[in-house]
């Protein structure tokens, strides 16, 4: 390799180089600059679950207080509830109840006296006349109020969103009556609109009743209601998700598999943080990862095309001369 040989090579090198840097150094910030969009995209669709699940959540609460309210203004429902004639209550709730279940995922059906116990569960007909006063706050609100209650609660039956509606004729009251629905199909609906996995997850220590035993868990978390079980067992037991009042937004690695991830609490009737609502979304990250790679192509192909060029230039210059 002879001095010219060299020179040349030195003389198209150089600006290559610089060409190669500029253009490394120009997809380095559009890679940044897409980085920040893609990930405010993420938080914004993870925004958009959460607040297409609260708003489900609302409107069934709303859906179930009325169904409440229809039945506490039955002239014979409150004949049978102010004379805790528990066999009556059951005929007249009978078909109603079978029909609501059926068609509107009416899980929880039932009435209490005004001694905060429960006088008849349709759900449960065989368990009845208990005192609820100790874990069952959104009843103890209503009967202490006078005012329909209407939330989130948990009970013996799992966790629900329930309407409670008083039983009164005038100034006289009897009790109350309450409609509960099953968290499972509102979640499985927005899984639908959001293709997004979603779990309620409870805290044993702050729920106050005793948890079925058979639901899913990790430590001390049961998983109330999930779009699929073995995925947040998966991801609780790789991270523990304490409930907390902050909304948290991040990205999950489960298996092979990574996820966009939010968390936002759970809150009762009353305000009372009793869990966690866990969102996950599956990454598109295969089509990012095509574009990193081809915008790095870019400027290596960039800099030997420019070096490639200024050493042909030289060589014409130096014929020229």
């Amino acid at each position: 390799m002879g001095p010219t040989f060299r020179r040349r090579l030195l003389g198209a090198g150089l600006p290559a180089l610089l060409i190669a840097f500029i253009l490394g150094a120009m997809l380095w910030h559009q890679h940044r600059s897409l980085e920040n969009v893609a990930s405010r995209s993420r938080e914004e669709q993870m925004r958009l679950v959460g607040s297409l699940l609260s708003s489900s959540f609302d409107q069934a609460a709303k859906f179930s207080l009325s169904l409440a309210e229809a039945f506490a203004r039955n002239a014979e429902i409150r004949e049978a509830l102010a004379a805790e004639d528990r066999g009556r209550l059951q005929s007249l709730s009978e078909d109603a109840y079978q029909y609501l279940s059926r068609q509107a995922n009416v899980q929880i059906f039932g009435y209490h006296g005004k001694d905060l116990r429960y006088l008849l569960r349709m759900h449960r007909p065989d368990q009845h006349g208990d005192d609820i006063s100790a874990f069952r706050a959104m009843i103890v609100a209503a009967n202490r109020l006078r005012r329909a209650q209407t939330g989130i609660e948990i009970g013996i039956a799992g966790i629900g969103i329930r309407g409670v509606a008083l039983v009164q004729s005038g100034s006289e009251f009897f009790g109350t009556m309450e409609v509960g629905l099953d968290l499972r199909p509102l979640i499985e609906l927005v899984k639908t609109a959001t293709n997004s996995e979603i779990a309620v997850i409870s805290a044993a220590s702050l729920v106050g009743v005793a948890l079925d035993p058979k639901l899913p868990s990790a430590g001390d978390l049961s998983i109330m209601a999930s779009t699929d079980d073995q995925l947040f067992l998966s991801l609780l037991r790789a991270r523990a998700a304490q409930p907390q009042r902050d909304v948290e937004f991040g990205r999950r690695q489960i298996g092979e598999r990574g996820y966009t991830f939010m968390s936002q609490p759970l809150v009762d009737f009353s305000g009372k943080l009793v869990g966690t609502v866990l969102m996950l979304k599956e990454d598109a990250g295969s089509d990012w990862r095509r574009l990193s790679t081809e915008l790095w192509v870019i400027a290596l192909c960039g800099g030997i095309l420019a070096f490639v060029g200024f050493l042909v230039l030289s060589r014409l210059r130096r014929l020229a001369s």
